[in-house]
């Protein structure tokens, strides 16, 4: 029991001398990355990842020790690419390129002078501004590919976001990797009874460098 109360005081204390020379921070930067991207579709569809880009600005408010907020405009693309055993000489890849503003908690832990571990959860929106085919040989019927015909049928996406990854601080400025996962609430296509999909949600992979200078 002392064990645990003495921990507990050298914990309260160290947050304490933490807050007392703890200094607020505004930066505005750049991030880039790559993207892993599916949709969830329902009925499913045999895929493998789309690898492709996101890039964009990013702010980032500490307002308190350990703790900040995060907001980011990027330019994603994203899309899916699909695989078919039963059917390997067909091939189908769509990219939807959106524009995406997450707004993260950012939380941070000083490991040394120079070194943070960063987690960031939140809220993402985005807009659907363009799609395209980018590989079809596929031969279009009712049964089992007529979505193929389809263009996305609903521009505005959101979901979730959350994940995790390290920042290095140097004279010239803040660098953080990270990486991401976002579930995506909301569908690409309608889905009523009546349509083909009853869902169709993005699910993402980001891996991203950004780069921070305070203001």
């Amino acid at each position: 029991m002392r064990i645990v109360l003495t921990g507990l005081c050298l914990a309260i204390f160290q947050f304490i001398f933490s807050q007392k020379d703890f200094q607020k921070e505004l930066s505005l930067g750049v991030n880039g990355g790559v993207t892993f991207s599916s949709i969830s579709f329902t009925p499913s569809i045999r895929q493998n990842k789309l690898i492709q880009g996101v890039e964009g600005l990013s702010l980032r408010y500490i307002s308190e020790s350990n703790v900040g907020l995060l907001f980011e405009i990027n330019y994603s693309q994203r899309g899916w690419t699909e695989y078919d055993p039963d059917h390997p000489e067909e091939h189908y890849t769509r990219t939807l390129n959106y524009l995406e503003c997450p707004a993260f908690t950012h939380v941070y832990y000083n490991t040394g002078k120079h070194f943070r571990v960063i987690a960031n959860l939140g809220p993402q929106a985005g807009y659907l501004l363009n799609e395209q085919v980018l590989e079809s040989n596929v031969v279009v019927n009712q049964e089992r590919t007529q979505y193929h015909t389809l263009k996305a049928q609903r521009r505005f996406d959101w979901g979730l976001c959350f994940g995790g990854g390290v920042e290095l601080q140097t004279e010239i400025g803040n660098f953080m990797l990270d990486g991401r996962y976002y579930y995506g609430l909301s569908d690409v296509f309608k889905n009523s009874r009546a349509d083909y999909f009853a869902s169709s949600s993005n699910q993402i992979i980001n891996v991203k460098l950004t780069y921070l200078f305070k203001l």
